[in-house]
């Protein structure tokens, strides 16, 4: 009923995704903070998880619509925010060492990619230049480092070549395969069981 809603009433945005992986992504979450908290209640913890769950992909003008639509479904049901307390203070920690303003709400963008992070292998950040994307992404890798799991990035920029560059390309004549710029990333990054590597394809939408 909620993403129907959301379909008929926000904004159309090429990257907002209404459908069954962001259903499937929703019911992982839920089974987690249910099992996690098993005091609380199903509704209360179906309420905080549709809400925190898509909030990080909305454009600032659907907010207040979703959130009033959240209202509606859950009438007088209130909750915090989901609490990742050791990410969360070692993300305020090297803000602070790296001499990067603690703004709320960008270090709520952090949190709410990192919830992204436990459900999703694929995540685009979206926005203007100058918008504190990258930073993002670097502080949260580096928090995850700084927790004891250790999180490189490895940057490529997808328009500057071409597909077949990028992905690879197949030899009409002999039938051999070529591995792309992308490719030889993967495999390598599949092959660091040491580490966990985020493949960031840097560049325009």
């Amino acid at each position: 009923v909620l993403y129907g809603l959301c379909e008929q009433q926000l904004s159309k945005q090429a990257h907002y995704d209404f459908g069954l992986r962001n259903i499937l992504s929703v019911l992982r979450t839920m089974g987690a903070s249910k099992r996690a908290n098993p005091d609380k209640s199903e509704t209360f913890l179906v309420m905080r998880c549709l809400r925190d769950m898509n909030m990080s992909k909305f454009v600032a003008e659907d907010v207040p619509l979703f959130l009033s639509l959240i209202d509606d479904l859950f009438p007088g049901l209130k909750a915090d925010k989901a609490v990742f307390e050791d990410v969360e203070n070692s993300m305020n920690r090297l803000a602070l060492e790296k001499g990067l303003q603690q703004w709320p709400t960008w270090l709520a963008k952090c949190v709410q990619l990192y919830e992204t992070y436990l459900v999703r292998h694929g995540i685009m950040l979206v926005g203007p230049t100058g918008s504190g994307k990258s930073c993002i992404a670097d502080m949260l890798a580096s928090a995850l480092t700084d927790l004891g799991t250790k999180h490189v990035i490895w940057k490529m920029n997808p328009k500057a070549i071409t597909a077949p560059q990028m992905f690879g390309r197949m030899d009409a004549a002999t039938g051999d395969w070529t591995d792309g710029v992308f490719a030889v990333l993967w495999r390598r990054a599949a092959k660091n069981k040491n580490q966990n590597t985020w493949i960031v394809l840097d560049g325009p939408v």
